[in-house]
């Protein structure tokens, strides 16, 4: 009879669990209206510049049965295995094949709901299987994990939000592995983790270090030193690492190629700036103890969003104090939540933590950590009826309600409001009519405890309802302010765009040579309520672009174009502005697509060189020259050509002047042009944003005013013609005059012309579209120029057969892909391999032999 109560009991508790976040998940998006629950959807931040691309990426590859390892639509070119490995590897995101294009916003909002519903039915059944007691309180931990701060803050780094779902269900398999001696599950939930997010993975094995050691600590008798008990039990250590180093085999197979490809980004410099010994917050945090402490505009910058409802703040403090609690166990439950709490404030071990890189935005990722942490400390001292200790529940909330009180005010005397694109200031503005609604929560849910406490029949309702609308609150207050987008405007202009950009693409399929198509489509744009850059939108219109924006972008990529005088903000974006004839002819820049509201532009560059084309062999030793785009150009061309023309020519500067007003400053410089042709401003170090350009009393186009410093087009000009260049700017600018240069472009076009004899014909321009990572074709080769150059950014996974023998792959012109051929015409055929695939696959498979081996032995000992 006792068994059928506890499983009727287990079974009404799953019940609960499942259903409980699943109706609050949907009123939270009902109030939002959110699609499919509403009109709005979340394109917001990083899901309108990069999930969003990268989804249309994957449903194209896998409505079509075909994964390429290396795409052109990633800027000019660039692996994908990166981007799968860090954004797209969740089993949710296979939803995405059942909506169309246009209806993509929606399957992202769902994917979003599901995993906050699935992280919060994972948290609930951990609690209930861990401490073998099906509570109400465990329904209510779980929705506090489901909607802790980290989710309410970060909801939109969407495969972040996997992590969530698995670590309870790889702390369990700790748990089991510690106390049973069983690691399967341990193995499968860590694994699950690495695998679907790698970043995540590696916060994660940092926590499963720590909880090994609170395991420990716990387990410790209390007249037996540590030392000692370590000792007794050295083989649970030794277990632990076995049953870790078997994941970490187990997941080599995207780990290895992953680390291979992460290797080639310009995000692996380790700076001694990352490791001082100072903090990273100070005592401001606490504004996070109540609901409300951080809103949208602070998702950048904010202290740790610490928050999972008033309820387990609240019987976490109340845990430490209750002598009902062990004292080991307090112990083991301080360390636990000591160190996490030690990791996000101490610098060296914040960047230790977030994977030796401090984070560029979206601070303290493993947050979520220390929220885990706290609900199940909480859920067990509710069990040891730490409720029952009215005294110290009131003592408890009244000092949690000083330190928010105490946070305010630190936070009122060092707040800042955040400057544009500031990411190093001590903490945001706050709202301080939030500060009311927090401390009355917390009076709510301390009187509902008392009252759980008396056996009141309402009361766990009252507090569980209470908690439901905290928690609601507290994602609201972190949405507020946030650009949601409007799905029906959305699928309007999707097709729109779609249709214009898809007429050139079909229109040129036939020619059977390689361009790259740049779009500016402010219809596009203007839907985001945001400046949208539209960096990965070749993702979404399939067109061969060269923006892009992604924690995976290839260093030589970036370092290349941004030396060539394109836009650039920082080493994960790359902008489309500052293109030169030069630049064009490179990299086969053949259409500037303009799409207004009610008009369209279309720029045709006809001497493009395709993908590739024969140049000296200067071109295997040229450098490019930080800062100095003008040089950079001028001797691409000498070294395309073998000669050492002058093809840029500096104008004569015929008078400066500069002028402060109050609110801006003023540059004006007059000069002769000493050439006919291209003329452009560049301007080192600066972020043009609040900078406006005049040419001769007209105002340049605002897309010139971005987040990047770019070549500025001054016009064509005559030699000999005199120019004005008026800049307003919100900042100091350096001498806009020591910037000029300008383009011989009959010089230039000669070059073209012989350049363009020499060029790679490919064999089947189209296949690029679906397998970047494989093409051929066909190229002559003359004594003068024996060096090919590709427009695609150098990376050691390719591989070059010449007439069907092997040819080694350079890195030629700073960092493009080249090869040095010999006379006479030749058969080429190039080839991605995924570096490091072959060897995850083998230690997958020695993983699986040693996890296989690892039962085998076991039962047999058995």
């Amino acid at each position: 009879m006792l068994r059928r109560d506890f499983f009727t009991r287990k079974v009404l508790y799953v019940i609960g669990a499942i259903v409980a976040p699943a109706l609050l998940m949907s009123m939270l998006f009902l109030v939002l209206q959110l699609a499919p629950f509403g009109g709005r959807n979340l394109l917001i931040s990083d899901l309108s510049t990069q999930y969003l691309q990268f989804f249309a990426e994957l449903r194209r590859q896998l409505l079509h049965l075909s994964f390429s390892s290396y795409s052109f639509l990633i800027s000019i070119g660039d692996s994908l295995v990166p981007i799968y490995a860090y954004y797209l590897l969740s089993p949710l995101n296979l939803m995405i094949v059942l909506f169309k294009p246009a209806q993509l916003p929606i399957a992202i909002d769902l994917i979003i709901w599901i995993k906050m519903i699935l992280s919060s039915i994972s948290m609930s059944i951990f609690l209930g299987n861990k401490y073998r007691s099906y509570d109400f309180m465990g329904i209510c931990g779980g929705l506090a994990y489901g909607l802790c701060g980290f989710v309410s803050m970060y909801f939109f780094d969407v495969m972040w939000l996997d992590a969530l779902i698995w670590l309870p269900i790889m702390i369990y398999g700790l748990e089991r592995l510690f106390h049973q001696n069983k690691g399967g599950l341990y193995v499968f939930g860590l694994t699950a983790i690495i695998l679907t997010n790698y970043y995540m993975g590696y916060i994660i094995c940092i926590f499963a270090v720590i909880y090994f050691i609170y395991l420990t600590k716990q387990s410790q008798p209390k007249r037996i030193p540590l030392a000692q008990h370590i000792q007794f039990h050295w083989r649970k250590g030794v277990q632990f690492l076995w049953y870790s180093l078997i994941s970490g085999m187990l997941s080599a197979i995207v780990l290895i190629p992953t680390i291979i490809a992460m290797l080639a980004t310009g995000k692996k410099d380790i700076l001694p700036a990352n490791f001082l010994l100072k903090g990273t917050f100070g005592p401001s945090f606490a504004v996070n103890l109540g609901v409300g402490g951080n809103d949208f505009a602070g998702r950048l910058v904010h202290n740790p969003s610490i928050f999972t409802g008033s309820l387990f703040i609240v019987a976490g403090v109340a845990y430490f104090f209750s002598k009902r609690v062990d004292k080991r166990n307090k112990q083991a439950s301080g360390l636990l939540l000591g160190s996490i709490f030690l990791g996000m404030w101490l610098l060296p071990l914040n960047t230790f933590w977030h994977m030796l890189q401090p984070p560029a935005g979206f601070p303290f990722r493993m947050v979520f950590l220390f929220s885990f942490a706290l609900i199940m400390v909480a859920y067990e001292g509710y069990l040891q009826g730490v409720f029952h200790e009215k005294k110290v529940v009131v003592f408890s909330a009244v000092g949690v309600g000083i330190a928010i009180t105490i946070g305010y005010i630190f936070a009122n005397i060092f707040q800042q409001k955040m400057g544009m694109y500031t990411f190093k200031i001590p903490q945001l503005m706050v709202g301080n009519a939030v500060y009311f609604l927090a401390i009355g929560f917390l009076a709510v849910t301390t009187l509902a405890i008392l009252s759980v406490a008396n056996k009141r029949r309402a009361a766990k309702y009252v507090l569980m309802i209470t908690l439901a609308f905290e928690l609601m609150l507290n994602f609201l207050v972190a949405t507020s302010g946030a650009p949601f987008g409007n799905q029906h405007q959305f699928e309007r202009t999707y097709a729109k765009s779609s249709r214009l950009i898809g007429k050139i693409e079909q229109r040129e399929r036939a020619n059977h040579q390689f361009y790259r198509l740049l779009v500016v489509d402010q219809p596009f744009r203007k839907l985001f309520r945001v400046p949208y850059s539209g960096y990965n939108d070749s993702f979404v219109f399939k067109n061969h672009g060269l923006s892009s924006y992604s924690s995976t972008l290839n260093f030589h990529t970036h370092h290349v174009l941004e030396n060539l005088g394109f836009s650039s903000r920082n080493i994960r974006r790359i902008d489309m502005f500052g293109s030169t004839p030069v630049s064009e002819h490179l990299l086969a820049l053949k259409y500037f697509y303009y799409i207004g509201k009610h008009e369209n532009s279309l720029s045709v560059q006809k001497n493009v060189a395709g993908l590739g084309f024969m140049t000296s062999n200067r071109m295997q030793q040229l450098k490019f020259v930080k800062n100095e785009p003008f040089i950079n150009q001028n001797r691409l061309v000498q070294a395309e050509m073998g000669n050492s023309e002058q093809y840029f020519k500096r104008p004569q500067i015929m008078s400066t002047s500069q002028q402060t007003f109050r609110d801006f400053y003023q540059y004006k410089v007059v000069f002769r042009a000493n050439t006919t042709g291209d003329h452009y401003l560049y301007l080192p170090h600066v972020r043009l944003h609040g900078v406006a350009f005049y040419i001769n009393g007209r105002k340049l186009s605002n897309l010139y005013s971005g987040l990047g410093t770019e070549m500025i087009p001054v016009g064509n000009l005559e030699k000999g013609q005199i120019s004005t260049i008026t800049i307003h700017s919100i900042k100091e600018l350096p001498d806009p005059a020591t910037h000029l240069d300008g383009l011989n472009n009959v010089k230039f076009e000669q070059a073209v012309r012989v350049l363009n004899r020499h060029e790679l014909r490919l064999q089947d321009n189209n296949r690029l579209d679906w397998h970047g990572g494989h093409f051929k074709g066909t190229i002559t080769v003359f004594n003068n120029r024996r060096t090919l150059l590709l427009s695609i950014p150098y990376d050691k996974g390719w591989h070059l057969k010449v007439d069907g023998k092997n040819q080694p792959v350079k890195r030629v012109a700073s960092g493009f892909v080249g090869a040095e051929l010999s006379p006479g015409r030749h058969r080429v055929a190039f080839n991605y391999q995924i570096r490091g695939l072959l060897a995850g696959i083998d230690v997958a498979t020695v993983g699986v032999v040693l996890l296989i081996g690892t039962a085998v032995f076991k039962r047999i000992r058995q």
